[in-house]
């Protein structure tokens, strides 16, 4: 009969394998709502802020249209003696060579003279539109839903 003799290391590695086995490993249940609920939190704090952002940058490029058209006009104006009216963007691009494209607007000029003009700005939705005159020194007014 022989005597079979272990080896001190793989007695180690056994041991060792055993208490990996046994210990804790990976997040509790309790663990992973709370995070869960941290992160919602922090989600519900920001969406509506980025949407308030949104909404302000949307009506930032609706004025600076209007500016850009308010200029266009006055430049048709001294070349032609008149205002030029337009129905929507593309007629506003064309009449005043203009390079208006944006998906949250149409632009348009309804009202249009000799002496004075109305441009508009509506947001696709219809949830408001802002509104310039020929008055370089009155700022665009702002009617419907406006943040």
């Amino acid at each position: 009969m022989y005597l079979v003799r272990a080896e001190p290391a793989l007695i180690y590695l056994n041991s060792r394998t055993q208490e990996l086995k046994n210990s804790r490993t990976g997040f509790t249940l309790i663990e992973l709502l709370v995070v869960l609920i941290i992160i919602s939190i922090l989600a519900g704090l920001a969406i509506p802020n980025f949407t308030r952002t949104r909404e302000r940058a949307f009506d930032k490029e609706a004025q600076i249209a209007l500016r850009l058209i308010q200029a266009a006009e006055r430049v048709y104006s001294s070349k032609y003696g008149t205002y030029r009216a337009s129905v929507d963007t593309t007629t506003t691009n064309t009449n005043l060579q203009l390079d208006l494209a944006s998906t949250a607007w149409n632009f348009s000029v309804p009202a249009a003279s000799s002496t004075s003009f109305t441009g508009n700005a509506t947001r696709t939705d219809n949830s408001r539109s802002w509104i310039i005159s020929e008055d370089t020194t009155i700022e665009p007014t702002c009617s419907g839903t406006c943040p």
